[in-house]
This record gives structure tokens, sequence and C-alpha cells, in this order.
């Protein structure tokens, strides 16, 4: 699960941290070495923008899923779980007195 985790981070990291400034930054620095020409900076920027937001979005989904993945392996009750064992504890306090309940104490 841990190695998962740090897949994750490492891989999500700069898309977390992804600005348009940063984006035009990095077309500054393709530009210096020549790897990239002036008129291209919208699309580049653009073009980095959509990954980042990608690779967000993708982060997101594989956290979610680790997380219900952990979740159902503890075998946790659901509300749904604990909502019919308290209906159930509502309809035994309304039947039988608190007094002739077995360990019934008062709030």
């Amino acid at each position: 699960m841990f190695e998962t985790l740090d897949k994750m981070m490492s891989a999500g990291f700069g898309a977390l941290t992804m600005t348009r400034e940063k984006a035009e930054q990095l077309f500054d620095d393709a530009v210096k070495r020549g790897r990239q020409q002036r008129g291209d900076q919208k699309k580049f920027v653009d073009d980095v923008m959509d990954s980042a937001t990608r690779a967000r979005n993708n982060l997101e989904e594989m956290i979610d899923k680790q997380i219900r993945s952990t979740l159902a392996s503890l075998n946790l009750p659901s509300r749904e779980d604990l909502a019919r064992v308290e209906a159930k504890l509502d309809a035994l306090l309304e039947c039988c007195p608190e007094s002739t309940v077995a360990g019934a104490k008062n709030d």
C-alpha cells in the first residue's frame, strides 16, 4: 500500500504544483535551450496546463481507489449497517422499558 502511495505522490506532485507562471517559465527555459520558438508559447503553456490537469485528475482517481480499497479491507460497518443496528435498538427500547433492559443506563 505504501509503495502505491509513494508512486502516486511522485507522479502527481508536479501536477499539483503546476501553475501557469511555472509553465511559462518552462517555456522560457525551452526557448533559451533552442527547443521552442517564441511564438509557440500559448500552445505550449496550454498543453502543459492540460497535461497537469489530467495528471491531477488521475492522481485523485488513484487516491480515491486506494482509499476505497483500504477501507473495504478493514471490514468496517457502513452507515447503513449502523442505521440498522440503531433502528433495532430503538425498537427494543420502545417495546421494553429501560429499567427492564439489562445494562441500560440513562444519559
